[in-house]
């Protein structure tokens, strides 16, 4: 709850200041319109009643904006002990310094993020400001009635990103995607539409809820708690076509052709305890704007914020009495919008040797991934 109080609280800052800058203006507007009146009337009375009706609405816009100054430094102060609270308690990071109060004189988010220490409390309070206006959120009830994904269209996809292949790579994508432990078309696939990966991100409903093989994600009709199993992170991509799924295979793939040893020998050589995922950059695999699509959490630009974010979607999950309100999602191009963009494949080895578990684009490399900069 620590994080959905930082946004309520840097809400209602944004609300507040809102709010005092039309009440100065209609203040002003409203001290000018009679002395404007009476001075319209040339009598000395007259003219002294304007004066007067001037000299009321002087001292308000200082009032106001003594206001708001305090107004900040009120909720400047709650923010700032909340995320000494998340940085200690959630994050195991030392507590931080304290609040620097100077700059909360100035109105706007750059003075405002000025208030709080470089690196963990300015940045989370950034990402959060960022995208206080927008995203929406959806409710269990509609991602609980959100049709099941059929499976003649996964198939469909499947197929189409297999002949999208060079042809010396088909076999080996095609028992790739087929494996029962496999669900990168599933999860990632061009079939994938916006509405399931906005709920995936809000809800974890999986993009194949209702196939085989899925996650028999529900909603609990006696109490309202979300079962499910899948835990997506704070993003939920896809590839928007098979060329653009099919791509970085083919890189990949023509990276183990050459690789002493070959594929086999690639994963062993990178596997750490029988698992090991690969990150390609955007740049090595020709992935570009518009080649992928995605749904991410509201004020998640840190890997902190994410992590709170995804808390917070879990307590939104809950029974009915218990549950936070529904998280926001907003949409994003993870090659436009990523830091470092890329994708993610990871492979696990099993009982019938190495089988690719997931696949899909990202904003960023993951801290156990390993990077292919220069794979052919």
């Amino acid at each position: 709850m620590l994080r959905q109080a930082v946004e309520q609280l840097l809400r209602a800052r944004a609300d507040a200041e809102r709010g005092l800058d039309e009440l100065a203006a209609r203040v002003a507007k409203a001290a000018v319109r009679p002395a404007e009146t009476a001075r319209a009337g040339r009598h000395p009375l007259a003219r002294r009643a304007a004066d007067e009706a001037a000299a009321l609405g002087r001292p308000v816009p200082d009032e106001l904006a003594a206001l708001s100054t305090a107004t900040r430094a009120a909720i400047a102060t709650e923010v700032h002990a909340l995320l000494d609270l998340l940085a200690v308690n959630h994050h195991q990071l030392p507590p931080l310094p304290p609040l620097n109060a100077g700059p909360l004189a100035a109105p706007g988010d750059r003075a405002f993020l000025a208030a709080f220490s470089e690196g963990f409390a300015r940045s989370y309070v950034a990402t959060v400001l960022g995208d206080l206006s927008e995203g929406r959120s959806t409710s269990k009830a509609e991602a609980a009635a959100h049709p099941a994904a059929q499976q003649a269209a996964i198939d469909a996809a499947r197929e189409r990103i297999v002949d999208a292949v060079a042809p010396e790579h088909r076999e080996q994508v095609r028992e790739w995607l087929s494996h029962p432990d496999c669900h990168a078309v599933e999860i990632h696939g061009p079939q994938v539409t916006d509405r399931d990966l906005e709920l995936r991100a809000g809800w974890t409903r999986p993009p194949d809820h209702g196939t085989d093989n899925a996650d028999k994600w529900r909603v609990r009709p006696d109490d309202q708690k979300v079962i499910s199993k899948h835990r997506p992170g704070a993003e939920a991509s896809r590839f928007n076509s098979p060329a653009a799924f099919a791509r970085s295979l083919d890189v990949l793939l023509s990276h183990a052709d050459q690789y002493p040893g070959g594929l086999e020998r690639l994963l062993a050589d990178h596997a750490d305890d029988g698992a090991v995922a690969f990150f390609l950059p955007a740049a090595v695999i020709d992935l570009r704007p518009g080649d992928a699509f995605g749904y991410r959490g509201a004020g998640t630009g840190t890997a902190e914020a994410a992590s709170d974010w995804v808390r917070v979607r879990a307590d939104a999950m809950r029974k009915e009495g218990e549950c936070a309100p529904p998280v926001r999602t907003l949409t994003y191009d993870p090659v436009t919008d990523g830091a470092d963009p890329g994708v993610r494949v990871v492979f696990k080895e099993g009982a019938d040797g190495w089988v690719m578990t997931t696949y899909y684009p990202s904003t960023a490399p993951g801290p156990d991934n390993v990077r292919l900069e220069y794979p052919t």
